[in-house]
């Protein structure tokens, strides 16, 4: 009994320790807002005609939107048809496909940005859905294969008896059990592709079309460091945040759900 009470102490102690470790710059950041002007550091980012703060969220967010959109579909239909259909070659496309991970984004910038400048799409929403999509679908269809494949087969072949089609099995039935990976797949898509700073700052030059990542470094590279402008630097930071927090807060227990649910298999 007393080793159970001390391993929960420990636990609980490494939980906090970690806990302060995250929650130590957003209380810095705060903090800083709030030092010079209060409030008004919050009002001065959301009034500044430079950056139009409602512009560039709403940028961010069909950017984001979209994205996760497409990615579920995307994913959930490859993750069907890598978990549920034989096909020759699948395990080999699989496993192609999963090494694509290991490319980071930084190492294909410049033939993505030819590739994007060809079909004409730089400073586009679509020029920069495509790429985004790109990026977060293999570690998606990770999660939904894994997902996919612990449903029993017994159940897809009720259905073929009962005379579905393929993706009636897919719409109808396997889509419905799928509330929790669509959540995960969702918010998870989503935040990357708000945080996402690289693939926008390589394709947009139009400044109507920031997103809220490009528009933050407004207040660190293009103003002068006096006490007001550093506590605006950092009222600019929450505000630009708070969207993703709400989402992610939102749906929450779906994405836990999901992501236990996903990762349980290789």
């Amino acid at each position: 009994m007393r080793r159970k009470t001390s391993t929960t102490v420990i636990m609980y102690a490494v939980l906090a320790f970690f806990f302060i470790i995250w929650i130590f710059p957003i209380y810095t950041a705060i903090t800083k807002s709030l030092q010079v002007g209060g409030w008004n550091s919050y009002l001065s980012v959301i009034s500044n005609e430079d950056v139009h703060y409602f512009r560039v969220v709403f940028n961010s967010f069909f950017i984001s939107v979209a994205t996760a959109a497409i990615v579920v579909l995307i994913t959930s239909l490859a993750g069907f048809a890598f978990a549920k259909m034989k096909f020759a070659g699948s395990r080999v496309l699989y496993v192609l496909l999963l090494a694509c991970m290991a490319v980071p984004i930084a190492s294909v910038t410049m033939p993505l940005f030819f590739t994007i400048k060809t079909f004409h799409l730089t400073n586009t929403y679509l020029g920069i859905i495509i790429p985004l999509v790109a990026f977060n679908a293999l570690q998606m269809l990770l999660l939904w294969k894994n997902y996919f494949d612990g449903i029993p087969d017994e159940i897809i072949e009720a259905a073929r008896v009962d005379g579905c089609s393929t993706l009636r099995i897919y719409g109808r039935i396997l889509m419905p059990l799928s509330t929790p990976m669509i959540a995960t797949t969702g918010v998870l898509t989503f935040v990357y592709s708000w945080n996402e700073y690289l693939i926008p700052l390589l394709l947009i030059r139009d400044e109507s079309k920031y997103t809220v990542t490009l528009a933050s470094t407004y207040f660190m590279e293009t103003r002068s460091q006096t006490p007001e402008m550093v506590a605006q630097e950092y009222a600019a930071l929450i505000l630009m945040t708070i969207p993703s927090i709400i989402v992610y807060l939102i749906s929450q227990k779906w994405l836990q759900a999901g992501i236990t649910s996903g990762a349980v298999k290789s």
